[in-house]
């Protein structure tokens, strides 16, 4: 058995509760880490967000239907809210973009896109979080 998530149980250890719980423990900080909550991690919000992974729940538009301002509800059921940072007005799109986690205090950036004459994607920064 791998102990990449938590502290292994000594042969022998005493069948107790102090022997089981922190290694439990840490099994569960890691499923939290990995899956959502409070203690989500940069790299879970990073995935979520470059595939969609979120529900916009209700949004606002500007004049040409672009959404400015959107309440999001990402999969471990978190609230949070997406906000365009920057409007393409060639190609009425959003080429950058923020989308906060609450229950993290964390917030996902996408800093502006380049796009060609034709208004396709050459150029994507890497999302950040902080």
């Amino acid at each position: 058995m791998t102990t990449t998530y938590h502290t292994a149980i000594a042969t022998g250890a005493a069948a107790n509760a102090a022997t089981f719980n922190s290694p439990l423990g840490q099994l569960d900080d890691a499923i939290v880490d990995m899956h959502g909550g409070a203690g989500v991690n940069s790299d879970t919000l990073k995935e979520w967000t470059e595939s969609g992974a979120y529900e916009l729940t209700s949004a606002m538009f500007d004049a040409d239907n672009v959404i400015t301002v959107a309440t999001v509800k990402w999969p471990d059921g978190s609230a949070g809210t997406f906000a365009t940072a920057t409007k393409n007005m060639t190609w009425l799109a959003i080429d950058a973009y923020t989308i906060s986690h609450t229950a993290s205090g964390k917030t996902v950036t996408q800093a502006d896109i380049t796009r060609d004459a034709n208004g396709n994607i050459t150029a994507k920064p890497a999302l950040t979080v902080a």
